[in-house]
């Protein structure tokens, strides 16, 4: 699956600079805390971003650090540099490794630091296992990765209705449309495979006018290219299976809106594994 349903660059830029302040760009408190992990690991000299996330890419031009971008898709990764401090599909800084995540044998290298914003939620919770097992031997010893993920929202917010999600909104309860967007998200999560999706809800609550129905918010418009799909575990089953291949460092989480509860960012160190 696309990440878009367009393939030009300029309009995947265009589409993408929509999405801030929503849950699939870094807000700026994420942006902060990635500028602190990757200035503390800056003696280091081999980096990995997963996809190509322009605030993340915008950090180590500002520092004037070498970096891997690993995607299955070239357009992506080159429309996401027009969003970039250096406003070019590929920087000087950067080297594109044309794969797929979860078959990165054929790299050939190891690295000091991997990012992830929301890459793991993009693969299905069946090949979380094997995406934590190739980024732990993408690592060398004492390796981190920073892991931003989606998890499976409470409950009592996926088992709403629409007309309870607008009702909070119309009353303030929800104050945002960036959490409303996210709740759109919660009442139609996949209970059963643990995904959710922009497309995924478009679909479910289509037949809803929603241009009428939400003041100066339109969902459809704002997201209807945008074919990114999340498979969000329960935090407890990640943290289970992370454990395999990880300690947990930290976890962080980001302050700007209410669906930020739903976002920590682990920080990631790889297990050391001695051979007796």
């Amino acid at each position: 699956m696309s990440y878009m349903l367009t393939s030009c660059e300029k309009q995947i830029a265009h589409e993408w600079e929509k999405y801030k302040g929503f849950t699939v760009r870094p807000l700026p408190s994420t942006i902060e805390y990635y500028t602190h992990i990757i200035h503390s690991c800056s003696h280091h000299k081999n980096y990995l971003i997963y996809g190509s996330t322009p605030e993340i890419r915008t950090i180590f031009q500002t520092f004037n650090l070498p970096v891997h971008l690993v995607d299955r898709s070239a357009e992506m990764v080159r429309a996401m540099g027009l969003l970039t401090k250096e406003k070019i599909p590929l920087s000087v800084n950067e080297k594109f490794l044309h794969d797929d995540w979860l078959n990165l044998s054929s790299i050939g290298k190891t690295f000091d630091l991997l990012i992830g914003d929301d890459a793991i939620n993009m693969v299905n919770w069946n090949q979380f296992d094997l995406f934590l097992s190739n980024a732990s031997n993408l690592l060398n010893e004492n390796g981190l990765f920073i892991c931003h993920l989606l998890i499976k929202p409470d409950d009592d917010l996926i088992h709403q209705t629409f007309e309870q999600v607008i009702s909070e909104f119309n009353t303030g309860k929800i104050n945002t449309s960036y959490d409303l967007a996210s709740r759109l998200n919660f009442i139609c999560f996949d209970e059963k495979n643990y995904s959710m999706g922009w497309q995924q809800t478009i679909e479910k609550i289509g037949n809803v006018n929603l241009s009428q129905t939400i003041d100066d918010f339109n969902f459809i418009d704002t997201f209807g290219l945008c074919n990114s799909q999340f498979y969000c575990p329960p935090q407890n089953e990640f943290e289970a299976l992370v454990t395999k291949y990880f300690m947990i460092e930290e976890i962080y989480y980001p302050s700007e809106h209410a669906y930020c509860i739903f976002e920590p960012i682990y920080l990631l160190k790889k297990i050391r594994r001695d051979i007796t």
